[in-house]
C-alpha cells in the first residue's frame, strides 16, 4: 500500500501483511519530517461498522516504512517558486560553501610552495657564498694542501651554481696559483726535478685557463672572472692581454688584493719589474695575510741578486705557516 506524507508529502510504500494487521485506521510516522499522520486501510474505508457492534481497542502499530521516490511529473512554470525543503537547502549551501574553499585552499599551498623553493634558493645562496669564503680564506695559506682544499671548494660551489662566473672564477684562479707554483719551481729547481714540476704546472695550467675563460664565457664583467682571465694570461706569456684584463678587473675593484696580485703578474710576465713590485707590496699591505706576494717578491729578490732579501722573506711566510713547501725550496736554494 502506498500512502503520502500530510506535511511534507512523501510518498512511502507499507507492507501489505501490517495493513491487513490492522484492519483499522492506525497512526505512522513520516521517515523524512517524522509527522505522525493517519492511514485509512481500503477494506476499513469500503466496509461500515453494524450500529450496535462493539467498539473494539486497537492497539497501535508501528510499521515498516520504506520510502519511495515520488513519480516524476512534468513540469508546471507558476508564477511562485516553490520552497526547497529544509535537506535540500543545507546540502546546497555546504556544496557552494565546499566550492568556494577549494580555490583558497589551493592560494595557500600555491603561496607555501613559493615561500618554500624562496627559502631552499636562499639556502643555497648561503651554502655557495661560505664555500667561496673558505676557499679563499685557504688561498691565503698558499701552501699545496690549502690550495687543493680551495680548489675543491671552488668545484662544489661551482657545480651547485652552473652559469655563475664568480665561483668558476674563483676555481680558476685556485688551479693557477697552484700551476704558477710549479712553474717557478720548474725553473729553479735541479735537473732530475724539473719532469715532475713541469708536467704539474702544464696539467694545473691547462685546466685553470679553461675554468677561466668558461668564467668569462659566462660573466665578461665579473671581477673574479677579469682577474681569473688576467692571471690565465700572465701565466701562459700573453702579457699585453694579461695587462689589459687586469687593468680592467682593477677599475671595477681597485682595493681588492688578488686584482692586485694579479696585476702583479701582469706586469711580471710584462717585464716590468719595478711595477710588479709595487703591485705586489700593495697587496701585501692591504691583505697582509696573502702569502703568495711574500713568496713573488723573494723571486724577484733572487732574480736582481739580492738573496739576504729574498731569505728574510721567505722565512717570514714559513714562521706564519710552516706547510708551506715552495717556500721551503726555494730557501734551500738561496745561497748563504
Amino acid at each position: 500500500m502506498v500512502i503520502e506524507c500530510s506535511r511534507c508529502h512523501a510518498f512511502f510504500s507499507l507492507q501489505e501483511g501490517v495493513v491487513a494487521a490492522a484492519g483499522a485506521p492506525f497512526s505512522v510516522e513520516c521517515g523524512r519530517c517524522h509527522a505522525v499522520f493517519e492511514v485509512v486501510p481500503p477494506q476499513a474505508a469500503a466496509a461500515s461498522p453494524a450500529p450496535d457492534a462493539p467498539v473494539v481497542p486497537v492497539v497501535p502499530v508501528v510499521p515498516v516504512v520504506v520510502a519511495v521516490e515520488p513519480p516524476e511529473l512534468p513540469l508546471v512554470q507558476t508564477g511562485v517558486a516553490e520552497p526547497e525543503a529544509p535537506g535540500q537547502i543545507t546540502s546546497v549551501a555546504a556544496d557552494r560553501a565546499s566550492r568556494a574553499r577549494w580555490p583558497v585552499l589551493l592560494g595557500i599551498l600555491a603561496l607555501a610552495s613559493v615561500a618554500g623553493i624562496a627559502l631552499h634558493r636562499r639556502e643555497r645562496v648561503r651554502e655557495l657564498d661560505e664555500k667561496v669564503r673558505q676557499g679563499r680564506e685557504k688561498m691565503f695559506l698558499d701552501d699545496t694542501r690549502s690550495l687543493e682544499d680551495a680548489t675543491r671548494l671552488f668545484t662544489e660551489a661551482a657545480r651547485s651554481a652552473p652559469g655563475r662566473a664568480l665561483p668558476e672564477a674563483e676555481r680558476a684562479f685556485s688551479l693557477l696559483l697552484r700551476a704558477a707554483a710549479h712553474k717557478d719551481l720548474y725553473e729553479r729547481v735541479p735537473a732530475p726535478e724539473r719532469d715532475e714540476e713541469g708536467r704539474s704546472a702544464a696539467r694545473l695550467l691547462q685546466q685553470g685557463a679553461a675554468a677561466a675563460r668558461q668564467a668569462f664565457a659566462d660573466d665578461k664583467d665579473d671581477v673574479a672572472a677579469l682577474r681569473a682571465m688576467a692571471f690565465a694570461e700572465a701565466v701562459t706569456g700573453t702579457a699585453e692581454r694579461a695587462v689589459a684584463h687586469a687593468d680592467q678587473a682593477e677599475r671595477a675593484a681597485p682595493r681588492d688584493a688578488w686584482v692586485l696580485y694579479a696585476k702583479a703578474a701582469a706586469a711580471k710576465a710584462n717585464r716590468a719589474h719595478e711595477k710588479a713590485v709595487q703591485g705586489l707590496s700593495e697587496a701585501r699591505q692591504i691583505e697582509p695575510r696573502l702569502l703568495r706576494a711574500d713568496v713573488d717578491l723573494a723571486d724577484i729578490s733572487l732574480d736582481r741578486g739580492d738573496p739576504a732579501g729574498a731569505r728574510e722573506l721567505l722565512e717570514r711566510v714559513l714562521r706564519r705557516n710552516p706547510q708551506h713547501e715552495r717556500a721551503r725550496r726555494i730557501l734551500s736554494l738561496v745561497p748563504p
